[in-house]
Parts: C-alpha cells; structure tokens; sequence
C-alpha cells in the first residue's frame, strides 16, 4: 500500500490540480500538466499501457522528458512574468529546438539503454533543453523570493528552486553515467540507488510542492473567508431568502463559492439601504468601535427595522475592489457573530 501511495498519489495530486486550478496564470497551470504527464507515463501502469498502446517501450520515457520540458518552461515563464521580464523568444525556440533533436536521437535509439548508440547524445540534448529554463528558474526564483513579502510563495520559489537544481544534478550525473558506458570509465556514483531513483523522483515531489503550495493557501484562505462570513449571510438571507441562489459549486472552488457569497451578501444590504439607522451607527462610533464594527450594529438594526425608514439614512461601507470589499465583509461579519453573542447572553 505503501508503495502504491508513493508511485501513484503524486501524479493524481498534480492532475487534481490541473483541473482544480481558476488562477489568471496559464503558466502554472500548463506547469501542472507538464508534472502531470511527466509523472504518470513514469508509473509502472502508464509505461504498460503505452507499450501495449504503441509496442516502444521506452515511448513513456520521452513522453517524461516532454512533461519535464513544459515543467521548465512553464517555470521560467511564471518567473520572468513575476520579475516584470518580457516573455524570451530565444528561450521558447531554443527549448522547442533542442526537443526536437532529443526526438530524433529517440527516433534512432529508440531503446535508450546506456550502451545503445546515440543514447549519449539524446541525454547530452536533453541536459542542453532543460540547463536554460532551468538556470533561469533557479536564477529568476531566488530573486523574487528575495523581494516578496509573501510568506507562503517564498517557500514555494525556495522549493521550486531546489527542484530544478535537484534536477540539473540528475541530469549531469545521467549524461556522466551514460557517457562511462560509452567510454569506458568508471563512474560508481551515478548507479547508487540515492543519484538513479531518490533524486529524480525527488525533484518531481519537489517541483510539485513548491509549485502547490501557494495553490493550496489560497484555497485556504478562500475557504476560511467563505466560512467567516457564514453569520452575516445567514442573518441576511433569513431576512430575505430571495439573495441566496444556492448553486451548484464543488466544495473545491472555493473562488466561485466565494464570490457567489459577497454577490448575495452585498444583494441583501443593498435591500436594507433604506433601513440603515445614521442615528445607529452615530452611537457605535461615538463608542470608538471600528468600521466593521460599526457596519454590524447598522446592519443588524436595519434587519430589525426592516420595512421601517428612519429619519436619516447611513451610506453603505465597503472597499472598491472584490478582494478589499471581501476582507471587509469578512471583518463586518466577525463583528455581527460577536454582536449576536452578546444579544443572546443579555436576553439570557
């Protein structure tokens, strides 16, 4: 079972974020898919199928080496767009050209086995298509870590950046390994079980991480908004049951889930308007609460008062921009859990 885990979770994990991911950038989700691939044609399952599919049985190794290829250069375009670089035309067709004589050595070897002719060369061109995107990728990494004051992608550019140097090392260590058999030398190293299995598989896992990791906090810290503002939006579609739409979202987009949650929450204050007491939220102030704190009282006098206009109305609060006004919403709805705690414990 163990074993099973370690082969077959990570490439479902990479596909799970293939399909998962809603974010602007293309760049990672075709970063995703390259580990995808890379890691499911590797499985012991996806060589068989392959062979049974096309008779080569090494098809599924250069299927790998492809996904490893978009790996790259999907890495380096996220970070040159991250660092404001223009995207590197002599990077694209120097990946897309190099790829293209690894085919071709396949072509002509298509065993890829160490004493094999033209088995050097295709490693010898599989290191020169990766060494820029990736050179660049380390390079490019440790220069925005250095900058953001994102906790959470610092982490994952450290991790990204270890994978790819995790990964040239494999990769001088194989074309120094494959070059023994041609030539004749001795190379003990490159046949340990740390340099031909740990450290390929690692980088992979590695790549994988650092690339999910601000994925997954961002699902996170959606998912934990979506639950804070739970209260506000409860009290309001209680109020008027119309604003709650209730569609059809997977628990996993949490982006959609959220955004449909602040459209009904803003429809239901937008329909207390006319009820939101000045008078209120003169006294709240005049308390020193804070803003979110002072929108609560207003909202829930305005739910009590419903049908009932008072003498002067109190303007709506809120941030211009959806992330502004959802942190708002998000603190706004704190203060009415906190407000409804302490109306039920004076009722008591």
């Amino acid at each position: 079972m163990g074993e099973l885990l370690l082969r077959y979770a990570p490439p479902a994990a990479a596909w799970l974020l293939v399909f998962s991911w809603r974010g602007g950038q293309d760049a990672i989700r075709r970063l995703f898919l390259g580990l995808a691939v890379s890691l499911t044609v590797l499985t012991p399952a996806g060589q068989h199928v392959l062979e049974r599919l096309t008779g080569l049985e090494t098809l599924s190794r250069l299927l790998g080496h492809a996904g490893m290829v978009l790996v790259a250069w999907s890495a380096h375009d996220l970070l040159a767009h991250l660092n404001g670089l223009r995207r590197s035309r002599w990077s694209a067709w120097w990946t897309a050209g190099m790829f293209g004589v690894m085919c071709l050595f396949f072509a002509l070897a298509p065993s890829l086995l160490p004493q094999a002719p033209w088995v050097l060369e295709y490693w010898v061109a599989y290191l020169l298509t990766l060494t820029p995107a990736f050179g660049n990728v380390i390079r490019l990494g440790l220069r925005y870590a250095r900058t953001t004051s994102d906790r959470v992608l610092r982490l994952g550019l450290h991790l990204i950046v270890t994978g790819a140097a995790m990964a040239l090392v494999y990769l001088v260590n194989r074309v120094v390994r494959v070059g023994a058999s041609r030539f004749e030398y001795s190379y003990p190293l490159g046949w340990s079980f740390w340099m031909s299995a740990v450290l390929p598989n690692a980088a992979h896992a590695v790549v994988l991480a650092g690339a999910a990791l601000p994925a997954v906090a961002a699902w996170r810290r959606r998912h934990r908004q979506y639950v804070r503002l739970a209260p506000l939006w409860r009290a309001l579609a209680d109020a008027d049951p119309r604003i709650a739409l209730n569609p059809r979202v997977g628990w996993w987009n949490t982006r959609m889930r959220l955004y449909r949650r602040v459209i009904e929450i803003r429809d239901g204050l937008l329909d207390l308007q006319p009820c939101r007491d000045a008078g209120v939220a003169d006294a709240a102030r005049a308390l020193a609460a804070s803003p979110a704190e002072v929108e609560a009282e207003v909202v829930a006098a305005a739910i009590d008062a419903r049908g009932v206009p008072p003498a002067r109305v109190e303007p709506g609060a809120g941030a211009p921009d959806l992330d502004g006004d959802t942190a708002f919403l998000c603190e706004v709805s704190d203060a009415f859990a906190r407000l409804g705690d302490r109306r039920a414990g004076a009722s008591a």
